[in-house]
């Protein structure tokens, strides 16, 4: 019997004791960012910025030194999946994709589609719906996996942080697939670009200042740069936060504008879509280099209503161009017919490309001045009308 016991509770020993197939966290290889590009003979070229956790260095020493904490690894193939076996022969560890912060893609690439790769982005279940995703601009993504940023170790994370103080939406992977499996909306992302070094400037830097816009056959089409793309993204819904200069005949004010957010509404007529936009947010004066005096009531209304009527033409002017020039709607005006009119958009949505550039669009601009700063009208003697 007591044999029996002691084989008994052995066995449960076995089972208690801890994980059999457990992998030790120095068996991964860190995976964080990944550059697909487009080779000279038509294939795809696949980069990974994998950390390297002998090098990395405590926070105080900065990002900017020579040594490098990560390194970038390239294949070529023709299917994802293989680009990764690529890379995973070339390390000693097991690639984890679970802090994959970013993924970058080459413009040439975008040009020809990506529908490709994004198939198996949904079907690798690794793979975090929270990853950045951008285009490079004029460029390749492995150029900037290559950068060795003064502001942190990794460049990966590096464009994330950048996308999201240049407020142009913070987009995912998620963000882009929901749009992908929509009728009424096409894809937007955000393009990197790689600052060239100066002789103030030892290390290159990311800037994020353009969107790509693509069709639904996920094939960019265009792009859309500066102030317009911060208006795309304010009228898809998406921009919560911006500053603003519009200059006037008493000269030029400044505001930083947050809150922000839309409604659309649309209307059928026969054959003639309208929409109707209603852009909404406060904003607080951070220079004014007019002789009104913004604290007081008879003066910041004019003020305010001349700037958003201002603002309005200037979104009408980029939504125009958007429809006459690239023809797609990465606003989301279809998905508000989809929900106001279901009927008539069973007729409309196979159509929706060619239909989108006809519809009539008007913009109305409501942005409250809430705050005006410490003084009202600007200190004297500083410029101003004689």
């Amino acid at each position: 019997m007591k044999k029996l016991w002691l084989i008994l509770w052995t066995i449960v020993t076995l089972f208690i004791s801890g994980c059999w197939d457990r992998n030790e966290i120095n068996d991964y290889a860190f995976w964080i960012g990944t550059a697909l590009d487009l080779s000279e003979n038509g294939k795809i070229t696949k980069s990974a910025q994998v950390a390297v956790p002998a090098d990395f260095k405590s926070s105080k020493g900065g990002g900017g030194s020579e040594q490098r904490a990560n390194i970038v690894l390239t294949a070529t193939g023709t299917t994802i999946v293989d680009l990764t076996q690529q890379i995973q022969d070339k390390l000693p560890r097991r690639v984890f994709l679970g802090h994959r912060r970013s993924i970058f893609i080459g413009e040439k690439l975008a040009e020809k589609g990506i529908v490709d790769i994004m198939d198996q982005f949904t079907r690798n279940t690794d793979t975090r719906m929270r990853t950045d995703i951008f285009v490079v601009n004029n460029g390749e993504g492995k150029d900037v996996l290559k950068i060795n940023s003064p502001f942190n170790q990794f460049s990966a994370i590096v464009a994330v942080d950048q996308d999201r103080f240049c407020r142009l939406g913070d987009t995912a992977l998620r963000d882009v697939l929901l749009d992908i499996g929509r009728d009424g909306i096409r894809p937007c992302m955000p393009m990197v670009e790689i600052s060239p070094n100066n002789e103030q400037e030892k290390n290159e830097t990311i800037e994020v200042k353009s969107v790509a816009i693509f069709n639904k056959k996920l094939q960019m089409v265009g792009k859309v740069t500066g102030t317009e793309s911060l208006e795309m993204f304010w009228v898809k819904g998406v921009l919560k936060d911006q500053f603003l200069t519009e200059e006037t005949e008493e000269g030029s004010i400044s505001l930083y504008e947050s809150n922000l957010k839309r409604s659309i509404r649309t209307e059928i007529n026969g054959n003639t879509i309208k929409a109707y936009v209603v852009l909404e947010g406060t904003g607080r004066v951070v220079e004014n280099n007019t002789d009104i005096d913004v604290s007081v009531t008879s003066e910041r209304a004019p003020l305010e209503k001349k700037l958003n009527e201002n603002k309005a033409k200037k979104v009408e002017e980029s939504i125009q161009k958007i429809q006459l020039e690239f023809g797609q709607d990465v606003f989301g005006i279809g998905e508000e017919v989809h929900k106001e009119h279901p009927y008539e958009w069973k007729e409309l949505k196979d159509r929706w490309d060619q239909i989108f550039p006809t519809v009539e669009v008007s913009v109305k601009v409501k942005l409250k001045i809430q705050n005006t700063g410490d003084i009202g009208k600007r200190i004297p003697g500083i410029g101003g009308r004689k």
